[in-house]
């Protein structure tokens, strides 16, 4: 087994604190000889997700050491950071009133501070238009992966993958199951799925990790291969590179195997990211970036490896994260030099790393996704747009052309209130209670659809009706 390196970068807690926004806000009150700040807000109600600007009028510092919070919100204890600079937007705030705080901070000392409430009323959609609903039942829904024009949805304690046609109508048209089947992940390339299984909660009896399934033809779905739980006991994620398949074991590492033949996948290694456990990995050009968690008070990592010769894999460094903060899952940027990272707590930003040195990452920034419940998965379709699975919020579209100053341009609510509050600022339901329910994972269609997986309500189908530029 490959392990981390003593050498392997570690996150101090003073650079925990700048990549989620520093500490000194929260330090003593500020010396108003030293400086002011005082912001402008336009007032009035907004709706939910618009760009409104926040805009401070400050001396005594930069424009660099002004930060903004969200008084109302937290995130480890603390409240959450909503951006830097002189002006911010407010597309990060949740329904409801929420007071905003901007801080001049110098020298980690805040020299001043102004707040104002904001007013943020719901709404189901921005920028996105629903063009298709395929049900299944509450609980049944994981991730989603698109390959040849079909969507294929992970399903969970139903077992396997359904398989949906996106082409001449949005419809079922075939369905590959086994008994004791628990299925999180698929992922497809050719007309070949690769369809995770998870060994737990009853579901111990199925003998394989993961079932290679020639998914060529939907309506006949054929076993033609697989690996064995006895080589991989577990598959949480999946990730396909070319004829390298990647295993993530959930509380185990992760595990290559050549699939150049993929009736009879071939193990060639195993990198161990202990004492964190193996969660999510992304893989390109050589380079893999694992995403790990940390339990029983170990901490998480972002291991980076290179994988250029799969049978002997080297970790060339990566990310050691404090006990409260993990990677859930990571993904580049198009041109592969920025690393985005996702967590899964709650109010948790999406942490961007410079990777052009991939054995040192160098925190770069953070985007922060609307607040109230959890980000899942955030996935870069091109050099404009990536999509984030935002659980009980649904699904993001982020402009990505400046990949180290993401900006919200649309948004789907696919776990909605059936009726607004008579205020019209919130949803009917609490959407911060039960938080870890609504849209799983994202994915797209050649021509430019989103098609999102709802672990309620099903897999739905979108187009973008934003600006595309």
């Amino acid at each position: 087994m490959k392990k981390l390196p003593t050498s392997i970068l570690i996150l101090t807690a003073a650079l925990a604190a700048c990549d989620s926004g520093p500490s000194a806000p929260d330090g003593p009150d500020p010396d108003p000889g030293l400086g002011t700040i005082a912001i402008t807000w336009q007032g009035g109600t907004i709706d939910w997700g618009a760009p409104a600007p926040l805009t401070a009028a400050f001396e005594g510092g930069s424009a660099d050491d002004v930060v903004w919070r969200s008084l109302d919100d937290l995130y480890r204890g603390l409240p959450v950071i909503l951006g830097r600079g002189a002006s911010i937007t407010s597309a990060a705030l949740k329904p409801g009133t929420t007071r905003v705080e901007a801080v001049l901070v110098v020298d980690d000392v805040p020299i001043a501070r102004d707040t104002v409430q904001v007013s943020v009323r719901y709404r189901e959609s921005w920028n996105l238009e629903l063009e298709a609903n395929v049900p299944y039942p509450s609980g049944t829904v994981g991730d989603v992966w698109v390959d040849g024009g079909r969507a294929h949805v992970a399903r969970r304690s139903a077992g396997g993958i359904s398989i949906v046609s996106l082409e001449g109508g949005v419809a079922e048209v075939g369905r590959f199951t086994a008994q004791s089947l628990f299925t999180q992940d698929v992922k497809v390339a050719g007309g070949i799925a690769y369809v995770s299984h998870e060994p737990f909660h009853g579901f111990e009896a199925y003998p394989l990790s993961v079932t290679v399934v020639d998914v060529s033809d939907p309506a006949s779905p054929t076993v033609i291969g697989g690996i064995p739980v006895a080589v991989a006991p577990s598959a949480h994620n999946l990730w396909l590179d070319r004829d390298i398949l990647t295993i993530a074991a959930a509380r185990t590492d992760f595990s290559l195997f050549d699939i150049s033949d993929p009736t009879a996948p071939r193990f060639l290694s195993r990198i161990d990211p202990d004492p964190a456990t193996a969660h999510d990995a992304h893989v390109r050009d050589g380079l893999l970036f694992g995403s790990s968690m940390g339990f029983d008070g170990n901490r998480g990592q972002l291991t980076v490896a290179s994988v250029a010769d799969p049978a002997r894999p080297v970790v060339v460094g990566g990310v050691a994260f404090d006990p409260l903060t993990f990677t859930h899952s990571s993904w580049l940027s198009q041109d592969g030099r920025y690393l985005y990272v996702a967590e899964e707590n709650v109010n948790a930003p999406i942490r961007i790393f410079d990777v052009s040195s991939p054995g040192v990452p160098r925190f770069e920034g953070a985007y922060q996704p609307r607040l109230g419940t959890v980000p899942h998965n955030f996935q870069v379709r091109d050099g404009t747009f990536a999509y984030l699975s935002h659980y009980k919020h649904g699904v993001e579209v982020v402009d990505v052309s400046d990949p180290t100053r993401p900006r919200l341009v649309g948004f789907y609510d696919t776990h909605p209130a059936a009726d607004e509050e008579p205020s019209g600022l919130l949803p009917a339901h609490d959407k911060e209670q039960d938080s870890f329910q609504g849209a799983w994972g994202v994915h797209w269609t050649d021509d430019g659809r989103i098609v999102a997986s709802d672990m309620n309500r099903g897999l739905f189908v979108f187009r973008f009706t934003g600006p595309q530029d």
